[in-house]
Formats: C-alpha cells, structure tokens, sequence
C-alpha cells in the first residue's frame, strides 16, 4: 500500500500464501525501487512475515501536495512545438495494437477486426463447439445431454421435450402403472372364474350324485368340530377359512335332504 506521505508504495510476499521468498520491497511514487528486504523464515522461526504496511502517521503530519508535474520539454521553440503535438495527438488517439505476430483462431481468421474481444471470441468457441457437437450427434443418431433435439442448450433442471414420435419419462411412467393395475385385474379376475368353476362342478358333482356329497360335507362338518375344539389363535388361514364356511356347508346339507 501507499505510505502516508504518498510518496512511496510497498508490496510484499507473505505466509501462509507462499512461505518462500518472503519480503518487502519499496518503490518511489515514479516505480523507482527504494529498497528490497528479503525475509527468510528459516532466521526468524517461528515467526512468519504474515503482513507488511506502513505505520499509520497522525492527520496533518504531511501536506497534501499536489501531482507531480510532467517533465519539462527542453529544446528550441520548433522542437518544443513538435513535442506538445506529439503528446497531444498520443492523448486523443486510442491506444492499438499491432496485429503482426499475434495468433488468431481459425475460426476468426479473414474476418474484419470487429468482434475479436476476449468475450466474443468465447461465445463463438461455445457456438462453435455446440454446433459441432450437434453435427456429430445428428450423424450418430444419438442426443446431446442439456440440449434438445434442435441443439440448443436448456436451462439446468429442465428435461428435453420427447422427440417426435417419443414418450416422456411421465408418460412412460403412468403406462406402466396401468399395465400393472390391468395385470392384477386380470389375475383376480382368473381367480374368481377358477373359483365359480369349482363350486359348479360341485354342484354339479352333488346333482349326480347326492349321497357321495353329502358324505363329503359331513366329513367337512367333523373337521370344523375339531377346529373349534382348538385353541382359535394356532390355526392357519386355511382352517379359519373352513370355520368360515361352516354356514354354507349346512346350508348346502340341507338343500341335499339327506340326513
């Protein structure tokens, strides 16, 4: 920083950013060096140059001088001349750059001087870099991760719309949901017309022969006394569901009229 005097500036390299070639070095106002002082950390263990400033002074200590004037221009009255129009012109004058020996990308090569800033010359590498990702994706067939199917970037969180012809992950999503659904429908509903079948065909069992059912139905009956003689909480599913159907098969008994 500047000295209170604003006279001299001091930089300095100090820990723990860089722990070699500590210091401080000290310039006149003009970029004349004063003075350079190395710090080495291996003398002054365990202290470390952590920061170097000027010692603040005390308001008024120093005046408030003025700029520096600018070098006096010696000579005759023409050479005095020539030289104030020399820095006239170099001050309305904007500053250029000599293009010889400097590199230019292909890309911006044969091109009118406009449009070669540090920015602009990014955005066309992106562009450029985009479009030709896009060429190669369109030749592959395949898509570019954050961009849609016409090659331009999407904003971050946001998916690419389907192609023509395709389906969201959404819509992909709830089609599965309802082949799901429509498969347990088609399961319960094979469950229910296995069972119907099996209570027609003993129907139908116990119309040709009635007295063969009616034994079964009495041994059915036996069984289902014996559950009830158990304790109620070891039984399965399948023997509460025969303690269930004790009412239908009663029922059923009944309709044969065998005692």
């Amino acid at each position: 920083g500047w000295s209170p005097d604003s006279r001299m500036f001091g930089v300095s390299t100090t820990s723990p950013r860089m722990n070699v070639d500590n210091g401080v070095r000290l310039y006149r106002y003009n970029g004349e060096e004063i003075k350079s002082t190395p710090w080495k950390n291996s003398t002054y263990l365990p202290d470390r140059l952590l920061e170097a400033s000027f010692v603040p002074s005390l308001p008024n200590v120093y005046e408030d001088r003025a700029q520096s004037p600018p070098p006096k221009i010696t000579g005759d009255a023409a050479a005095i001349a020539e030289a104030k129009k020399r820095a006239a012109e170099a001050a309305t004058k904007p500053a250029t750059t000599s293009s010889k020996g400097r590199y230019v990308p292909p890309s911006a090569r044969g091109r009118s001087s406009g449009g070669t800033s540090l920015a602009e010359r990014m955005r066309q590498e992106k562009e450029g870099s985009m479009m030709g990702a896009t060429k190669v994706t369109k030749k592959l067939g395949g898509s570019i991760p954050g961009a849609s199917s016409s090659g331009k970037k999407l904003p971050v969180g946001l998916s690419a719309p389907p192609a023509e012809g395709g389906k969201s992950k959404s819509a992909q999503r709830r089609e599965k949901q309802k082949l799901a659904k429509a498969k347990k429908e088609e399961e319960e509903a094979k469950l229910k017309a296995e069972k119907e079948a099996a209570e027609q065909a003993a129907r139908e069992a116990a119309a040709a022969d009635p007295e063969k059912r009616a034994r079964k139905l009495k041994k059915i009956l036996k069984q289902i006394e014996d559950l009830k003689a158990k304790d109620l909480s070891t039984l399965n599913d399948d023997q509460k569901k025969k303690l269930a159907s004790e009412a239908d098969i009663r029922q059923e008994l009944a309709s044969l009229g065998i005692s």
